[in-house]
């Protein structure tokens, strides 16, 4: 193989299944419903080759989830002739984009290639949206097997070739938040396919035509509406690069209106980490890139607000409630990563002499504590001053980009970049043959709270980890900055 790796493309057929009514799948794309029994003739995968080089190796079955779902799937496959069980594909909450595979051996996957699968879910649940074969589709996302010699984690080219494409589009809220930073950072480090990469993402939620084209958290359609204050994100670059598009004016109005003066910031309901990036990142960069004048103060604001109803002496909080102080989710590393990664981004759009002294503070008080509690591995457990806990690799991922770009942006002292090179180090154990991030902590719904998620061994191969990964690589690899 000219690769070390060979996506072998499937055919799809699937039951006759209705879409839900006032749901969208993420682009548009073309879908494939996976239903039980009860419900309708299984989705049958088959394969027109069988390569050569395929013979009597095992292989990766792939799918990927088209649409936000609140519910635990489990997919049943079996060879398509035989009927013969090969294993289950555990699918829990997923959202959109998200990628899933499940190993099969090399009898299993010569059974595969020769008679074609058989998915169904393995109790009676709505169906499970999963993305069909069409050109529509990139080919990473199809139905596939994969097949590999290798046993080491891959080049970081490899992962770069997957992240600068269509493959990694996630919903337009906090998920994508992650992958257009990763995808700027690398454009303006001059990567072409990053650059291009970045139109295409830019182009899929907000044409040309000035229309803001998106869906809610629920895989709902909002064109030309808001979102809520954890998923202004995108509005950032979108900010640094098209500055004029409506959108901004949207969402600019928006965040006047879920501004409450008795919390001191952007508060729906409750005070959040993720407003730091969320909120406070994407004002500032509506100040100095959109005109959006009044938003400087506001953004310093927010990450104020923030420190003082979410951050303890040794502990940070996701959540606040403002009226009676009720703080929950304590040190749960996306949130860490959230709160770090948001004060770092946006204190780094201002000249180093005009960002403020308590909050460059903050950032250094953060960053030795996160240091302190940083794993063997590199990583960090998915709840910081939880050791046997599993780690997430995106909330370490963005622990660590949060650190490196503040020893980029002569925020922090040139000794925490050993953090952020461990975390790298550790990180690029959990890439697959192709470039995927896997270990990432599923999204953290309300629907998943009775199965305590987060604290599960349960993780996805989630891309907005990718783009976390990436800015962490990326303020690695760069140069001093702001901007």
């Amino acid at each position: 193989m000219a690769e070390p790796f060979r996506l072998i493309p499937s055919q799809g057929t699937g039951p006759q299944t209705p879409w839900p009514e006032n749901r969208r799948p993420l682009a548009d794309r073309p879908v494939l419903a996976i239903v039980h029994a009860s419900a309708g003739k299984p989705t049958v995968l088959r394969w027109s080759e069988m390569p050569a080089e395929a013979g009597g190796r095992p292989s990766r079955l792939r799918i990927t989830v088209a649409m936000d779902h609140r519910q635990a799937h489990r997919v049943k496959v079996r060879s398509g002739v035989k009927g013969e069980p090969l294993g289950d594909i555990d699918i829990l909450y997923s959202t959109a984009g998200e990628v899933f595979e499940l190993t099969l051996s090399a009898a299993q996957s010569q059974a595969a290639l020769a008679e074609g699968l058989s998915l169904s879910l393995d109790e009676p649940a709505e169906p499970l949206w999963v993305l069909a074969v069409a050109e529509a589709v990139p080919p990473a996302i199809r139905p596939h097997l994969l097949v590999t010699d290798r046993a080491e984690p891959p080049d970081v080219e490899t992962f770069f070739r997957l992240f600068c494409s269509m493959a990694t589009l996630q919903p337009c809220d906090w998920m994508e938040t992650c992958v257009l930073d990763g995808l700027r950072d690398w454009s303006l480090a001059g990567r072409a396919d990053a650059a291009a990469a970045l139109v295409d993402h830019l182009d899929a939620f907000f044409p040309a035509t000035g229309r803001f084209l998106h869906e809610d958290t629920r895989g709902e359609p909002i064109d030309d509406e808001p979102t809520g204050q954890e998923n202004h994100g995108p509005m950032a670059v979108l900010a640094m690069t098209r500055p004029e598009h409506p959108a901004l004016r949207i969402t600019a109005e928006a965040l006047r209106r879920q501004f409450n003066p008795d919390a001191g910031g952007v508060a729906q309901g409750r005070i959040v980490a993720e407003t730091s990036y969320s909120v406070a990142y994407v004002m500032l960069a509506m100040a100095l890139h959109a005109g959006v004048e009044e938003f400087e103060d506001l953004a310093l604001q927010q990450l104020r607000m923030n420190r003082r109803r979410l951050a303890g002496p040794d502990d940070l909080w996701l959540r606040c409630d403002p009226a009676g102080g009720e703080r929950t989710f304590a040190n749960w590393s996306r949130g860490v990563a959230w709160y770090c990664l948001g004060l770092v981004r946006t204190l780094r759009l201002l000249e180093p002499d005009r960002r403020p002294t308590d909050l460059l503070d903050e950032v250094r008080r953060m960053a030795a504590w996160v240091a302190t509690c940083q794993a063997r591995s590199g990583l960090w457990p998915c709840y910081l001053k939880e050791p046997d806990v599993l780690p997430d690799t995106s909330g370490s991922a963005g622990i660590a980009a949060a650190v490196a770009l503040g020893v980029r942006s002569g925020m922090l002292d040139a000794s925490f970049f050993g953090v952020a090179e461990r975390a790298c180090n550790g990180l690029r154990k959990f890439l697959t043959p192709d470039g995927w991030l896997t270990g990432v902590s599923q999204s953290n719904k309300q629907e998943t709270h009775a199965m305590d998620i987060q604290r599960s061994a349960y993780r996805v191969i989630g891309p907005w980890g990718m783009g976390l990964f990436a800015q962490l690589l990326a303020a690695l690899d760069g140069e001093d900055g702001h901007g």
